[in-house]
Formats: structure tokens, sequence, C-alpha cells
């Protein structure tokens, strides 16, 4: 390997359940902007997973353990496979953030499955992973998790805008990072997808063939954590007691649901991105 560079293997389940987030990745020691995504792939949940990952908030604490143990048997089996497929045959260390289960940081409580020494035994590397508690327990959100890559490797943006589960956003002002999230996006539009048939509302065909709804719209805009200033951060437990409640109680169509929420989704973004910024 070249001494001049690091090579690393990140690994990221997000919140959407999308997948599997594999890249392995070249930077350079002395330039950390100057880095190259080699190989990346995103792997599928299987059902029986998605079902299991949605359902782990109401898991005892024995469960979760348990959980946490064959999640990361399950990881890294995946990034064995990850490595094989590519032929790397060696990397500095893997990077894991796992799998959200809780993230209560106003009670100073996070919670990512995917056992690190678990995936080092199954792959035989350095494995760094924990990212959010030591923040939590220091009184900080533990979210969003990538300013500190924004910095390092965005620095020539205005803002940094992440669309994901949630919407999340770090720019810098005053000469200090700001970073929050900003909505719920992929976590509330795959769930209304997911109803009729499909994982995820391709190019936003369903959401256009839907009906705008302005009462929803300004209910949705109403909900206290938008008026509240950074820092903030937001988990599945605040979408399913604030935001599905609202949407259910509408009655409208998921299709409906969709095109109103994606104006809510853009006019909470709006909110936080002067106009001709680069991002």
């Amino acid at each position: 390997m070249k001494k001049n560079k690091i090579f690393a293997i990140g690994v990221m389940s997000g919140s959407s359940l999308d997948g599997i987030d594999l890249a392995f990745v070249s930077f350079e020691k002395e330039n950390y902007q100057n880095f190259e995504i080699v190989f990346a792939e995103t792997i599928p949940y299987s059902n029986q997973w998605k079902h299991t990952l949605r359902n782990a908030i109401r898991f005892s604490a024995h469960e979760l353990k348990e959980l946490s143990i064959n999640y990361g048997v399950f990881l890294g089996d995946k990034i064995n496979q990850f490595m094989s497929k590519f032929s790397i045959k060696k990397v500095d260390f893997v990077a894991s953030h796992g799998h959200t289960i809780f993230h209560q940081p106003e009670k100073s409580i996070t919670l990512q499955i995917g056992d690190g020494q678990t995936i080092a035994n199954k792959t035989h590397q350095k494995v760094v992973c924990d990212f959010r508690s030591q923040d939590v327990a220091l009184g900080g959100q533990g979210a969003p998790l990538v300013p500190i890559g924004d910095e390092l490797l965005f620095s020539g943006f205005d803002y940094c805008l992440n669309l994901g589960g949630f919407a999340n956003i770090s720019y810098k002002e005053n000469n200090q990072r700001i970073a929050f999230d900003i909505c719920p996006v992929n976590v509330v539009l795959n769930f209304y997808a997911i109803k009729l048939g499909v994982e995820y509302d391709a190019n936003g065909a369903i959401a256009k063939s839907g009906i705008y709804h302005e009462s929803l719209f300004h209910r949705l805009n109403s909900l206290e954590y938008f008026s509240q200033k950074p820092p903030k951060s937001l988990g599945i437990e605040w979408v399913q007691k604030e935001v599905f409640p609202i949407l259910e109680a509408s009655n409208e169509t998921p299709s409906s649901i969709l095109r109103t929420y994606t104006d809510h989704i853009a006019w909470q973004i709006a909110k936080v991105i002067p106009e001709n910024k680069k991002v």
C-alpha cells in the first residue's frame, strides 16, 4: 500500500433501511481533500432484516444485545464479500457506523447496533466504530455525523446538505461549523411508497400524481422542532410520535401525503439555505 495514502472501508446503514452502503476509499495523508472512492456498493436488506431492524425499537435489552452481535456477524460477512468481489487485499481500517435503533440525545441516549469486536473478528481488520455515544455523553447531539468530514473534504462549498432518512446540513458560520437535522425525509417518503407496493417513489412520480393539501402542509410546519435553534437532531422515535400521527389523521391518500410532504421538506430546507449559495 502506498505510504502517503490511507485506505479505508466505510460501512453505513441509514434509517430509511435502503440497505448497507460500503465504500473503499483512499485519502492522501497530507491533504484529505485529495480522495478517491475506489469502489462502492449498496447491498439491499432482505425482507427479514428490514422487519427486524424496523421493529428493534421495541426489543428488550437482552434482545438488542443479541441483535447487535448477530448484526455484527452480518456486517462482517458483507465486508468480506465486498473485499473479495473487488479484490481488496488490505485496508488501514474499517469504519462502521452500525444501525441506529434509539436516538434521544436529550436523555443522553443513542444506540447503534453492529458490535465492532464481532466485525473485527469476522474480517480480521482494525475496526473503528461507536461514533456517536461520546458526544451524546458529553451533552452533544451525536448527530449529524458528518460535519467534520464536510469541513475536511468539502470546504469549498457554502453548505453541505444530505438527503437520507433525515435531511441534515452543515455550514461554517463565524468560523464555527454548524450542523443539525432539518427534517425527516426518506423515513416518511418510503413508508408511504411501501403502502403502494414500491420500495420508494422513483423520480417523485407518485408525489406528482397526488394533491397538495395546504392545511396538512401548515400543520407539519407548525411542529415545535422547526422553530428550535441548533444544535438539534432527530430520531425515528420523534417521527413516530410527532409526524406519523399528523399524516395518518389527515385521512389523505398516500399519493397526496407524498405530494404535500415533499413540499414540507422543500420548505424546511429553503428556510435554512439562502439563495445563490454553493451547495
